[in-house]
């Protein structure tokens, strides 16, 4: 056997150990991942936290630390029944596309400042 042939055996065992390697550290990774939730979940439990305790705001992904850098944008319209806002930004609310396909305009909501 040549010696490149043998450098590439021992290569392609070294692979496969780290391939096994790779497996049994992703299975310990979750089951310690599946310890850690039982883990929170009875803390949470026993202390009777909730989202809003933990800085969660319940709605999707936890907003950043600083808040949210954006600018409030002011309404622009308003639905005289329902008194529900839109700033005129984005896709248009379904209580102004029932009123334009009812044949009135956009300017008649306009908020009157």
């Amino acid at each position: 056997m040549s010696n490149v042939s043998a450098l590439q055996q021992k290569l392609n065992e070294a692979e496969a150990v780290a391939s096994e390697l790779r497996k049994q550290l992703e299975t310990e990774r979750k089951g310690e991942r599946t310890h850690a939730i039982v883990a929170v979940k009875e803390l949470i439990k026993t202390h009777e936290l909730t989202a809003s305790d933990l800085g969660f705001s319940g709605k999707g992904a936890a907003k950043r630390i600083g808040g949210d850098k954006r600018n409030v944008v002011a309404p622009k319209y308003q639905d005289p029944d329902s008194g529900k806002t839109w700033t005129g930004r984005g896709k248009s609310p379904s209580w102004l596309s029932v009123q334009l396909a009812a044949g009135r305009t956009k300017e008649e909501f306009l908020i009157k400042a």
